[in-house]
């Protein structure tokens, strides 16, 4: 009898493995969010606009110098100026809580506050799916790449994207990855910030 066993060596996924798994999360998350946002939600909000626009929850009163002065209608509160002395301010104030009642009646018909929830459900998950990428070390240059061009690169230094202060933990992890994957010949040519600093 052959009692000769064959020894398999287990191996877990690979860096390279978790990271494609990470990334494909991610993009799929990504897709999820953003068709959503495309065939859904922005349609959604721009009939919204069209047939009822956000109101202003103020109303403005001149007085008899001209001077124009705001007064707040809280959304909380619709009646709060019902029982004002001035005819002017409980017919301005009515005015703007019957935009708002109207702009909310139109939120319930269109599904508006179920498709925002959505929306921003889909959303949060794309953030964490990101966030686990960040995190996660780079297996290569490549994945190295993607990181500084999500923190850094032309999408996110766009006018109304851009965010100068990143979470430490983030950067962090990008650098601890630029330190294990820049060899030391590469990594001479890096000038330190230190020094740019003197």
């Amino acid at each position: 009898m052959n009692m000769h066993a064959t020894i398999v060596a287990v191996r877990g996924p690979t860096a390279t493995h978790l990271w494609d798994d990470a990334m494909s999360t991610y993009q799929s998350a990504r897709s999820d969010f953003e068709r959503f946002d495309t065939v859904v939600w922005q349609p959604l909000a721009d009939e919204l606009d069209r047939i009822s626009p956000r109101p202003d929850l103020w109303f403005e009163v001149v007085a008899q110098s001209g001077q124009k002065t705001r007064y707040q209608v809280p959304a909380n509160d619709l009646h709060a100026w019902d029982d004002h002395v001035s005819a002017v301010f409980r017919t301005k104030a009515a005015e703007v809580r019957q935009a708002w009642l109207d702009h909310k009646a139109a939120q319930e018909r269109l599904g508006y506050d179920a498709a925002s929830d959505e929306v921003e459900r889909l959303c949060n998950m794309m953030c964490d799916r990101e966030r686990d990428l960040l995190l996660l070390p780079a297996p290569d240059r490549s994945a190295l790449l993607w990181k500084l061009e999500r923190l850094f690169g032309s999408e996110v230094r766009s006018e109304d994207e851009f965010c100068d202060s990143w979470c430490p933990e983030w950067i962090n992890a990008v650098m601890d990855d630029a330190s294990r994957l820049l060899s030391d010949r590469e990594a001479a040519r890096i000038v330190p910030a230190q020094a740019l600093a003197a």
